[in-house]
């Protein structure tokens, strides 16, 4: 999903707001801390290793991205992330 910037602050120039693609809205306080997503962080890769940009922000984005699609296994090289695993399948 795509993010917009919605309003910068006046009173701190690296805050700003930003609104995501579902409509929730994000107070950013350091603007330099954003990093841009490539086409595969968007997917939500099997294994997170493989992420361009690995962070913690890159990680819970592809977990939430695979939690949504029932993908509820994911990889991190030999570990097995599961999120909640006691969903029928």
């Amino acid at each position: 999903t795509r993010s917009t910037v919605l309003v910068t602050s006046t009173t701190n120039p690296n805050a700003v707001l930003v609104k995501t693609n579902d409509g929730t809205l994000h107070k950013i306080s350091d603007v330099t801390k954003l990093i841009a997503l490539s086409p595969r962080d968007r997917q939500g890769v099997p294994d997170v290793l493989d992420l361009p940009n690995v962070s913690e922000a890159s990680l819970l984005h592809a977990l939430r991205i695979r939690y949504k699609r029932d993908d509820i296994y994911t990889s991190t090289g030999p570990i097995l992330i599961s999120i909640n695993p006691y969903k029928s399948m």
